[in-house]
């Protein structure tokens, strides 16, 4: 039975700054959920499910230190695939821009380290942002996870299934 699947962003971070909860026990669960449901839904469409790992268990130490980023610290997000994180692909669901690899995290990318939290992954996207709904060149067509024959609409749809979905509880999308 999943203990924090659904839970809200505030409402974890709150476990976490009271050590009821761990960032990694929560972040495992997060992603454990995506491993099982992403192949029907298509929500995420990178997962940095190693990097996340290593990153929550800093996070567990400095809590443990007493020391916090910020309101999300330790907390598992999702960001938009729009949004270019240093060193992974970000390529709008377009095959023109298939091979870009962000050379530095977008502002708000950074903001969102900084205030503490874990990154999980990218989110799927309609190709250009320019549909509303979750199709394009390069990731399959996402879906809701409340009737796979619809789709979570756009841009931020895939961020919209993966949080409907309890794969992340805040997406910066």
């Amino acid at each position: 039975m999943p203990q924090y699947i659904y839970q809200s962003a505030s409402e974890l971070a709150k476990l976490i700054r009271e050590g009821q909860a761990t960032s990694v026990d929560i972040v495992k669960e997060h992603l454990g959920r995506i491993k099982q449901r992403n192949g029907e839904l298509n929500a995420f469409v990178a997962l940095f499910d190693e990097e996340a790992l290593v990153v929550a268990a800093e996070r567990d130490q400095q809590a443990q230190e007493g020391k916090f980023l910020g309101p999300l610290h330790g907390v598992p997000v999702s960001i938009k695939e729009q949004f270019c994180i240093q060193g992974k692909k970000s390529t709008i669901n377009a095959k023109m821009h298939k091979d870009f690899v962000a050379p530095e995290d977008a502002v708000v990318v950074d903001r969102i380290r900084k205030s503490g939290a874990v990154i999980l992954g990218h989110t799927n996207v309609p190709r250009f942002l320019v549909d509303y709904q979750v199709w394009g060149d390069i990731y399959p067509e996402g879906k809701t996870p409340y009737n796979t024959d619809c789709t979570p609409g756009g841009s931020t749809g895939g961020g919209a299934a993966a949080v409907a979905a309890g794969f992340s509880p805040l997406e910066l999308g």
